[in-house]
């Protein structure tokens, strides 16, 4: 048999890039790319929202690191520090401390008095001195925020200083006489009060009922370790009073707090430039020249932090869209795989007889709107099989053919089989019997039957055919002597 040029089937020049078909495929991407354009808004705003809150503004750096002062210059610095430390603590206390917010003239307080009884004259001092430690060192509150009520949560700063003890100092007399007795074996007594101080009546009250059960279990603690005793309450009083010390303590705090705020402000008003972005940068914050500066100032920097990131976020939408497009039209000219029907046939020379779509066939048990669907998927089905069989029966009557084959290079599915099998049955009631046959050119089982037939109709599959199988399959065909007749394409 004469052999044929490769030429007789394929078309000589450089295959031509369909644009719109480019377009409309790009387009029924667009899910993909509607995603991939707001993950890169999401990142460019990011990125341009990180710039702005890490980059510097204009005039704090520089001056700092190039700055040369004298030590005098230097010891400044060091004093406005100090002070503004000691003013950003004492700023703290006065606004968390409840002490300093009681009122001096109507003090909330309990009383309370405990008797330390039965206890040796020689361990009364260690017993007493263990509750009055455990009490003014912290001890009683620390236990009290692990286990007492709501008052005494880990959160209330500074509760300390609400609680304390004392004893009261006996007079000579009473001194006289206790000293006066030898024997060790006579048992002491001892007294201390416990003095608690809160915002109210109620918190009071509660505070005392706390700290009175505390002590309580605490005394088995302290008899195990200072020696034997019994400790009782004798006595509790709640009421309000004067406290003519508590208003100079919160007297002096509040003045403390005016002299050293004078102090810091007479400092930086006599720094140079260069000393005040040394002592700026070395507390790690930037004063502000009063409020309405400071709030004009962080407007103007949220404004621009604002146009930033819409900046950027507007440069990532059009570099994800670019990116997506340039992956997209990469992929689609270099991927090797048949595109459409006008591909094959402006690439091709054997005829074409059209594309078969298979979609719309409904499924088993389904609903009536898919229903719909599916019946208008299968009309535009029957017209396309329609158009291509009676293209294949005038293609056939012409050539004079009633056998041959019609031949995958891939596994056929089950709709695509259904639909070469129905065509089998239309075109055997015209007299032309058509065999149905996969992966035809890998599969030496068939190539009998295809040698035997002698026609051949291609079946590609739009978006998984290569142009490198149809080639391989026509070089087939031609050294095998089997004649093409045709080729019809899933769409």
């Amino acid at each position: 048999m004469e052999q044929h040029s490769a030429w007789d089937w394929k078309r000589a020049g450089d295959a031509e890039v369909d644009l719109a078909d480019l377009l409309h495929k790009l387009c029924g991407k667009w899910k993909q790319a509607a995603a991939c354009v707001l993950v890169f808004a999401i990142l460019a705003g990011g990125y341009g929202w990180i710039k702005g809150s890490s980059s510097p503004q204009e005039g704090e750096l520089g001056i700092a690191e190039t700055a040369e002062l004298t030590e005098a210059e230097e010891r400044g610095i060091v004093e406005a520090v100090q002070l503004a430390q000691e003013i950003d603590g004492l700023e703290t206390y006065l606004e968390h401390s409840v002490l300093m917010q009681i009122d001096a003239y109507r003090k909330e307080r309990a009383l309370l008095l405990f008797s330390i009884d039965r206890a040796n004259r020689e361990s009364v001092a260690k017993v007493t001195e263990s509750y009055l430690s455990y009490i003014n060192n912290g001890g009683a509150v620390e236990a009290l925020k692990e286990t007492g009520g709501s008052v005494w949560k880990p959160g209330s700063a500074y509760l300390a200083e609400l609680v304390s003890a004392y004893q009261k100092v006996y007079s000579s007399p009473y001194q006289v006489v206790v000293e006066g007795t030898s024997e060790n074996s006579v048992l002491s007594e001892s007294l201390f009060y416990v003095e608690i101080i809160g915002s109210s009546a109620g918190t009071v009250k509660q505070m005392a009922q706390d700290m009175q059960d505390l002590l309580l279990d605490y005394a088995k603690e302290v008899k195990d370790t200072a020696g034997k005793h019994s400790l009782a309450l004798v006595n509790s009083v709640i009421g309000v009073t004067a406290d003519s010390g508590l208003q100079t303590q919160q007297h002096d705090k509040k003045s403390l707090l005016l002299s050293n705020q004078a102090s810091l402000q007479a400092l930086l008003d006599s720094f140079s430039e260069a000393q005040m972005a040394v002592y700026e940068d070395s507390l790690g914050t930037q004063q502000k020249k009063g409020e309405q500066e400071e709030e004009h100032t962080k407007g103007e920097e949220d404004g621009q932090n604002y146009r930033r990131i819409v900046k950027y976020m507007i440069l990532g939408l059009f570099g994800g869209a670019f990116i997506y497009c340039s992956i997209f039209a990469g992929w689609y000219l270099f991927c090797g795989k048949v595109k459409s029907v006008e591909e094959i046939k402006r690439m091709y020379t054997f005829p074409v007889f059209g594309g078969l779509p298979v979609e719309g066939v409904p499924e088993k048990g389904g609903k009536g709107g898919s229903r719909k669907a599916a019946d208008r998927g299968q009309g535009t089905t029957a017209c396309a099989q329609a158009q291509v069989l009676n293209r294949i029966r005038l293609a056939c009557k012409k050539q004079g053919v009633d056998k041959l084959c019609a031949a995958s290079d891939f596994p056929l599915g089950r709709q695509e089989k259904g639909c070469l099998e129905g065509m089998a049955g239309q075109l055997q009631a015209w007299g032309i019997d058509l065999k149905v046959v996969e992966n035809a050119t890998l599969d030496p089982a068939v190539w009998d039957q295809l040698a035997e037939t002698g026609n051949v109709i291609p079946v590609c599959k739009i978006g998984t055919t290569t142009y490198q199988m149809v080639d391989h399959a026509m070089g087939f065909y031609q050294e095998n002597g089997v004649a093409v007749v045709g080729a019809v394409a899933f769409l």
